[in-house]
């Protein structure tokens, strides 16, 4: 008796830990869209004054620039990772910047998605 009540604790227990694989949590990665400009400069400048929630962004810090930067991400080709940064130079967030179809510019802060 003893042991068929361990093995029905056993399997209610092990039922309970064990995770259904064909349920689709609707979780899909993407960029927090942060600033979007026509120049680089313009886009600086809207980074600039971005609230990321963690304080106010007085400044930006170019951290890579180039093709070879990451994988795309999300679709896009990412050409520079930047902070933001508060008045003493903290980073609040940190964006990926990349060209845009028409020529502008885009930030966005990768939003990874984890089940």
């Amino acid at each position: 008796m003893r042991i068929l009540v361990a093995a029905v604790a056993t399997l209610a227990l092990a039922s309970c830990t064990s995770v259904d694989s064909s349920v689709d949590s609707g979780c899909t990665s993407s960029h927090l869209r942060v600033a979007r400009a026509d120049t680089w400069t313009e886009l600086r400048e809207a980074m600039t004054a971005y609230d990321a929630g963690r304080g106010r962004t007085t400044g930006i810090r170019v951290q890579e620039r180039g093709h070879d930067l990451s994988p795309d991400h999300g679709g896009v080709d990412v050409v520079r990772v930047v902070d933001l940064l508060d008045r003493r130079d903290r980073r609040l967030l940190q964006v990926d910047v990349w060209r845009t179809d028409d020529g502008g510019w885009a930030a966005g802060a990768w939003q990874q998605c984890i089940d």
